[in-house]
């Protein structure tokens, strides 16, 4: 059988996928003016002023090195038609929309797309005189009354006349509902730098190389296990490290001239014993908390769950039993394709035990690779194979366990292929284990049951999170999101990332862990709030045209 590396590379090289010349789309004199520097010809807007002279973002080094500076591609005029970067970008509607004059020394905060939806078009905006800085870009899959659409996207229509003010754009982890909409909106804002840990740029990379970007993309690598501030135009950013369901996820903490000093968590939960990410560090939160937060801004998902979420470490125990006391058919393990560290619990279980791993699904194949590549996955030679008749034909069923993709929002995910007998490389039988590594999105119950029904209807045994702790969740529950309010002290809170129910539901506990319920910030998706250099805060009654 041919190694795991070189199938992959099969993989990932596109065969069968035409990718479009690169002459005959970016000529010479089309690059050579990507790299010129754009000359301002038409009037742009007044709020913010546009910079004649770009400010270049500065990452400070520790005493002793140089500062490194990072410049982005850039179009001259003519180029600003509905063909960038050498392919055609969506065209967001046009806006007569200016945000509104920031006072001096002010500092604003808008919410883009992460509320009033959970797992969904991540993304906010943080402004500093007439500096902007962005962070995520999530995409949303279709939902069944969103005929005809495979996928929605953050509206960023008002930011396109303020691209030469956006000095950055923060990606705290490779989810796709924080990274999904890049591919779209990149080329829309002139390809501003992109900031993230390595992992997550590393996924990103693969995101928009599969639209042809990346050679006009820009990245700066941080590591989120150091305190180093990292300066973006005006402000100073810091990475700090949160556990999730992916590795290498990160926290921001972010501060302004205006004396604004915010902390982001993001997604996240507390874990002593996580099978990849070292364990959450409080002494490190409770220094950043020290420095007088003015607004803290949480993950919600979890909020109406009490107590503590389950460790990683639980999950593979019960993982090991399973395969431990599994003597009959195949062991398929559904689950999402970004959560690496369970797949490294698999490798560990598989090889104690003389087991084999055989992927299913090219975005678990993609993200394995890229993960093994950057070593944050450690294997025996041959261990790990993509799945294939040709693989599995000499490997008794008992040996085999099937690491599968499964998004509950995608119609061709490779367990629901599996589920309708439509996948090319097997085909489900009596005596199968099918086991859901994986939990349900809220309010999408009625599509999870679809596909189980659909299995059991081939004779297989189904395991869920119901039946044993098979999984965990990646977002904190009550009492870990009172912990991080303790640690952090802000003056104000923002509960984000979910509807408003999930998001008063925080509020709640936020106010328990100390909070004043007057400074809570319960915002909508385009709501404007200014913070002023005395901690004062003001809500605009103009609100941002967004479409959700």
């Amino acid at each position: 059988m041919k190694d795991f590396l070189d199938e992959l590379e099969e993989e990932l090289s596109g065969e069968g996928l035409q990718k479009p010349s690169v002459k005959s789309e970016v000529s010479v004199s089309t690059s050579r003016k990507i790299e010129s520097t754009h000359k301002i010809q038409n009037q742009t807007p007044v709020r913010p002023k546009t910079e004649t002279q770009k400010t270049t973002p500065q990452r400070t080094q520790s005493s002793g090195q140089r500062s490194q500076q990072y410049k982005r591609p850039q179009l001259a005029d003519d180029e600003r038609g509905l063909t960038k970067y050498g392919k055609r970008v969506i065209q967001f509607p046009e806006t007569k929309f200016f945000l509104p004059t920031l006072r001096e020394g002010y500092t604003r905060y808008i919410p883009i797309g992460w509320n009033n939806e959970i797992g969904a078009k991540n993304m906010g905006m943080i402004q500093y005189g007439d500096d902007i800085l962005l962070i995520d870009c999530g995409v949303q899959f279709a939902e069944p009354e969103m005929l005809g659409a495979d996928y929605s996207i953050p509206d960023v229509s008002f930011l396109t006349k303020y691209t030469k003010n956006i000095k950055g754009f923060i990606i705290t982890h490779a989810h796709l509902d924080h990274i999904g909409a890049l591919k779209n909106v990149l080329p829309v804002l002139d390809m501003p730098v992109l900031y993230g840990t390595k992992l997550t740029i590393g996924l990103v990379k693969k995101a928009i190389d599969e639209v042809w970007l990346l050679p006009y993309a820009q990245f700066v690598e941080i590591d989120a296990g150091i305190e180093n501030m990292t300066r973006i135009g005006q402000f100073n950013v810091e990475f700090f490290s949160v556990n999730h369901s992916i590795p290498d996820c990160a926290g921001l903490y972010i501060e302004t001239p205006g004396w604004a000093k915010f902390v982001h968590t993001w997604d996240f939960k507390i874990d002593h014993t996580p099978r990849l990410d070292k364990p959450a560090d409080f002494e490190r939160y409770e220094t950043i908390g020290n420095r007088g937060i003015t607004m803290l801004l949480s993950d919600s998902t979890g909020s109406t769950t009490k107590w503590f979420s389950m460790s990683e470490k639980e999950v593979g125990d019960t993982l090991e039993k399973i395969v431990s006391e599994w003597t009959k058919g195949r062991l398929i393990i559904a689950a999402f394709s970004s959560w690496i560290s369970r797949v490294q619990q698999l490798i560990d279980i598989a090889e104690k035990y003389d087991k084999y791993i055989f992927l299913s699904g090219r975005s678990m194949v993609e993200n394995i690779a890229i993960a093994q590549k950057l070593w944050y996955l450690s294997m025996k030679p041959g261990t790990i194979k993509k799945l294939s008749s040709k693989n599995t034909s000499s490997i008794p069923d008992n040996k085999q366990i099937i690491i599968t993709t499964w998004s509950q929002w995608e119609e061709f995910s490779a367990l629901q292929r599996m589920a309708e007998g439509k996948h090319n490389a097997m085909t489900i039988q009596a005596g199968d284990t099918v086991v859901f590594s994986s939990s349900v999105v809220p309010w999408n119950e009625r599509s999870v049951a679809g596909v189980i029904n659909k299995l059991l209807r081939y004779g297989v045994k189904i395991i869920t999170k119901a039946d044993a702790p098979v999984h965990t969740s990646g977002h904190a529950y009550q009492e870990e999101q009172k912990i991080f309010v303790r640690l952090f002290h802000p003056k104000y809170f923002m509960p984000i990332y979910g509807d408003l129910y999930f998001r008063t539901r925080h509020a709640e506990t936020a106010v328990q862990a100390g909070v004043k319920e007057s400074n809570i910030l319960l915002l909508d998706n385009g709501n404007i709030i200014d913070f002023a250099p005395n901690g004062s805060v003001f809500r605009s009654k103009i609100k941002v045209p967004i479409q959700d």
